[in-house]
C-alpha cells in the first residue's frame, strides 16, 4: 500500500494506465484479492464504470467483499487543499496556544478561537469584535438555544473548514440552524433549509448527514488578513496595523504586522519560535498583548514573498530569488513554499540542468523533484545518459544499494526474529532518496504504456534500459 501512495501521490502515475494486454492496475487488485487497493483506487479516480473494464473487474474479483466495493464505490478523495490543511491547523492544535478570543458556552464550556477568522466568516462576529467587544478576551453565550457545545463545535467546524457532520437528531438540526441565524452565516443556514439536506435528514439511512463546501472563502481570508506591510514589486502599501494582529516581525526596520496563528500553521519554525522564546538568532519581546519578533538573516524584500505565501498560498519565484526561496522555505520549514520551488524547477528543466536539479533535489529531499527529473531523463535520455555527473551519480546510487543488501543479508544470518524488529525499520529508515534505476526504468515502461506499446516506444525501452545496465558494468 505504501509504494501504491507513493507511485500516485508523490510520482503522479495514472492509476488508469493499462499494460499491453490492456488491464490496469484496478483489475489486478481485484484479481488478487486486495480490499485495500480496491479501495484506494476507486477513490484516487479509477475507472471501471465503461463494459469492458466493469466487466472484467467484477467477473475476475477474487471476493464478495471487493464486488461489493466496486457495486458501492466510496467517494474521490478530496484534493489536498493547503488552506484547508491550515484552517484544520487552528481549530485543532493552535486553538488554545496562539487564539485571542475564548467562547464562554452555557455554565462554563470554553472554545478558543481566533477574531481574524470570525469576523470574516459571521456578520454577528464582524460587528461585536469591531464594536464594544474589540478588545475583549471573553465572549459569553448563555441563552438556552445557545448553549448547546455539539452545536457550537460543529458550528466552528463550518465556520473553519467549511465541512461539518451532524448526527440524525432534530434537536441538534435545531440548535444548529438557530447559531447559524444567530451569527449570521447566510450560507450554511440555506444549506440547513434546503430540500435536499432535509430529505438527508429525515432518511432511512442511519450514517450522519455531512457538509463538505468548496472552501472558496479561505482565499478571500487570507487576502483580507494579509500585513498592510506586504511588499509588492518593491513599494511598501502601509504602515497600519493590522486588525486583531498579535506578532509584529522586525526586518531591516520594516514592521509586517501578522497573526500568529496564520504563521504557525504553515511553518513548524515559527510554532516553535512562538512557544519558546529560546532562540538566538532572533530577538523576541513582548509590548501589550503584542509579540514582537525582529530577524536579522534575510531582506524585507525577501520576507515579504515569504509573508505572501504563508497567506496566500502563492508568491511570485523567479530565477532571481528561487535559491534564496529554496533556502529560506528550508531554514523556516515551510513545505509548501519548498514545494512552490521545486515545482519552478521542474517547469524548466533542460538537458543540460536537469543532472544538476536531481542533484539538488537530493540534498534538499525533495521526492516530488526528484521524481520529475527522472521522469524529464527517461523522456530525453539520448541527450543526458552521457553527462559525466549522471553516470557518476548512477554508479554511486548502485554502490550503496549493494551495500546495504549485504548489511542485510550479513544481519539476517544473526537472528532471523531481531532482524525483523530492528534491523528491518532502521534499514527503511536509511532510505532518504529514490532508487535511480529503478525509477528510470519504471517511466520508461510509462512512455511505452503511453504510445500503446508501439514497437518503436518497446525498442527504444530496450536500448535505454541495456544501456544503463552497461554503465554499472565499468
Amino acid at each position: 500500500m505504501e509504494h501504491v501512495r507513493e507511485l500516485v501521490e508523490e510520482m503522479g502515475c495514472s492509476v488508469n494506465v493499462s499494460d499491453k494486454w490492456n488491464s490496469t492496475p484496478l483489475y489486478y487488485a481485484c484479481l488478487a484479492g486486495y480490499e485495500d487497493l480496491v479501495h484506494y483506487l476507486l477513490q484516487s479516480g479509477a475507472k471501471f464504470l465503461d463494459a469492458w473494464s466493469g466487466e472484467r473487474c467484477m467477473n475476475g474479483a477474487l471476493t464478495d467483499k471487493i464486488r461489493r466495493i466496486l457495486q458501492h464505490p466510496p467517494s474521490l478523495r478530496i484534493p489536498y487543499d493547503t488552506f484547508r490543511d491550515s484552517m484544520e491547523f487552528m481549530l485543532t492544535e493552535a486553538y488554545n496556544l496562539f487564539s485571542d478570543v475564548c467562547l464562554v458556552i452555557g455554565p462554563g464550556h470554553k472554545i478558543y478561537a481566533h477574531k481574524v477568522i470570525l469576523c470574516q466568516r459571521s456578520a454577528y462576529f464582524a460587528n461585536t469584535l469591531q464594536g464594544h467587544n474589540r478588545a475583549k478576551y471573553f465572549m459569553y453565550f448563555k441563552h438556552p438555544k445557545e448553549t448547546s457545545l455539539a452545536a457550537w463545535v460543529q458550528i466552528l467546524s463550518y465556520v473553519y473548514t467549511d465541512s461539518m457532520v451532524l448526527d440524525k437528531s432534530y434537536v441538534q438540526y435545531k440548535n444548529i440552524l438557530h447559531l447559524s441565524r444567530r451569527l449570521g452565516i447566510p450560507l450554511l443556514t440555506k444549506i440547513l433549509r434546503s430540500t435536499a439536506f432535509l430529505e438527508q435528514l429525515q432518511g432511512k439511512s442511519t450514517k450522519p448527514v455531512q457538509i463538505n463546501s468548496q472552501c472558496a472563502y479561505f482565499e478571500q481570508l487570507a487576502v483580507n488578513s494579509l500585513p498592510n506591510q506586504y511588499i509588492a514589486e518593491g513599494t511598501t502599501l502601509g504602515h497600519e496595523k493590522q486588525p486583531f494582529s498579535d506578532l509584529c516581525v522586525v526586518v531591516e526596520n520594516q514592521r509586517f504586522y501578522c497573526h500568529k496563528a496564520f504563521l504557525a500553521s504553515h511553518s513548524a519554525y515559527f510554532r516553535a519560535l512562538l512557544d519558546n522564546s529560546q532562540f538566538c538568532e532572533v530577538k523576541m519581546s513582548t509590548r501589550g498583548k503584542l509579540t514582537f519578533v525582529t530577524l536579522s538573516n534575510i531582506t524585507a524584500q525577501l520576507f515579504s514573498l515569504i509573508i505572501g505565501f504563508i497567506y496566500c498560498n502563492t508568491t511570485e519565484v523567479t530565477k532571481a530569488t528561487l535559491h534564496d526561496l529554496l533556502y529560506y522555505s528550508d531554514h523556516y520549514m515551510i513545505s509548501g513554499l519548498k514545494d512552490l520551488c521545486g515545482k519552478f524547477l521542474a517547469d524548466h528543466l533542460t538537458p543540460d540542468s536537469v543532472v544538476q536539479t536531481l542533484s539538488l533535489a537530493r540534498m534538499v529531499r525533495m521526492t516530488r523533484l526528484q521524481h520529475a527529473s527522472l521522469q524529464y531523463i527517461a523522456l530525453n535520455f539520448e541527450q543526458v545518459y552521457q553527462s559525466t555527473e549522471f553516470i557518476s551519480m548512477l554508479r554511486h546510487d548502485e554502490r550503496t544499494l549493494r551495500l546495504r543488501r549485504r548489511f542485510r543479508v550479513s544481519e539476517s544470518s544473526l537472528d532471523e526474529e531481531e532482524m525483523e524488529e530492528e534491523v528491518e525499520p532502521d534499514y527503511n529508515k536509511e532510505i532518504q532518496c529514490v532508487d535511480m534505476l529503478m525509477d528510470l526504468r519504471l517511466y520508461l515502461r510509462e512512455l511505452t504504456n503511453l504510445k500503446q506499446h508501439s514497437i518503436l516506444a518497446q525498442l527504444r525501452e530496450e536500448k535505454c534500459v541495456e544501456i544503463l545496465e552497461n554503465m554499472l558494468l565499468y
